[in-house]
């Protein structure tokens, strides 16, 4: 963070300190010449940093000397990261279901006057972190996600967790252990059980993976992990075609993302298998599969709205304690 001004370290601390209650309201902060050599800077600078705070209302000077902490709840400075564009907020129930995150953020943009930040343009430089209070960090890929830590006491992240971050999340996990664990009391435990492990491994494949595990551990049943090239449709259906799957033997097929779903009903179809009856099958964000493929498939639904205002109530009291929130998801089921 070397190339963050001087100032805004010393304003940004004492908005901590403020927020964490160390300066309570009415309370006078540390005079001129002990910030400066609390800080080791110039008065220029501890200049410039008090009076940024007394001109949002956060600090005002008193008649008798000094400077005082107002009580004025402090307003976030705030940035939202994300790796494209903002999708429009007019949505029907078929488009990205984000969206419904997308439009509670934006109803409270008058509020924060969020700074809006490309995920590649954060990566690139990391210490733009140091310039806010809070970075809202929705979907990072692995390789940000990684290095964020660095920076916990500023960093909401979304749709993603990590122990040492403050989140709003699906707990990933969690879902896909309750969807495996269901299609198997459907199949009966003498079933076979296979998960489709695409070669593009990010953070919800690698925690789906892991809640399937869970699943097949939990009832001490075997199962195969079946790795995927990529995403494409052909390159799916190639791999399902070559599963040998045992006569006889009700299966269960666990897709971490929904673009799989297309290739299995195809190889369902070839393969003469019925769902719900042959094969039991779930994925992930697939609340409408009747409608748009004719097939009913079991899947989990994440709560994109719900994300949004547990990210709006996250930022009103930001700092003060620990983010810790799963999101709850719904099942969709046969």
């Amino acid at each position: 963070m070397a190339h963050v001004p001087k100032y805004s370290k010393v304003k940004n601390d004492i908005l901590a300190n403020i927020r964490s209650g160390m300066y309570q309201p009415g309370a006078r902060i540390p005079t001129r010449e002990e910030l400066i050599k609390q800080y080791s800077v110039t008065r220029t600078t501890i200049n410039q940093a008090l009076k940024e705070l007394v001109s949002t209302g956060i600090l005002a000077t008193s008649k008798r000397g000094g400077t005082v902490v107002t009580g004025k709840k402090i307003r976030l400075k705030t940035a939202i990261v994300s790796s494209g564009s903002i999708p429009a907020v007019d949505y029907s129930p078929l488009d990205y279901e984000g969206s419904a995150m997308w439009s509670i953020l934006l109803a409270q943009d008058h509020d924060y006057n969020f700074d809006f930040i490309e995920e590649q343009k954060l990566y690139q430089n990391l210490a733009m972190i140091g310039n806010y209070d809070c970075v809202v960090v929705i979907l990072p890929d692995v390789a940000l996600l990684n290095r964020l830590p660095e920076y916990k006491d500023r960093v909401l992240l979304v749709n993603r967790y990590l122990d040492e971050l403050n989140f709003v999340s699906t707990n990933h996990r969690q879902a896909v252990r309750e969807l495996t664990e269901y299609n198997i009391e459907q199949a009966g435990d003498d079933c076979q059980i296979f998960f489709l492990y695409p070669e593009r491994r990010d953070f919800v494949v690698q925690e789906r993976r892991e809640g399937f595990v869970d699943a097949c551990a939990g009832k001490g049943l075997f199962y195969r992990i079946c790795d995927v090239p990529g995403y494409e449709y052909n390159d799916i259906l190639n791999v399902l075609l070559k599963i040998q799957f045992e006569k006889n033997k009700k299966i269960v097929l666990t897709s971490p993302v929904l673009g799989f779903t297309g290739a299995v009903i195809k190889m369902a179809a070839e393969k003469g298998l019925v769902f719900n009856k042959d094969l039991f099958y779930s994925d992930f964000d697939n609340a409408h599969s009747l409608m748009t493929t004719g097939v009913k498939t079991v899947s989990a639904i994440q709560d994109y709205a719900g994300m949004g205002r547990e990210i709006i109530k996250a930022l009103q009291n930001f700092g003060e304690q620990p983010v810790k929130v799963f999101v709850p998801h719904r099942l969709e089921l046969a």
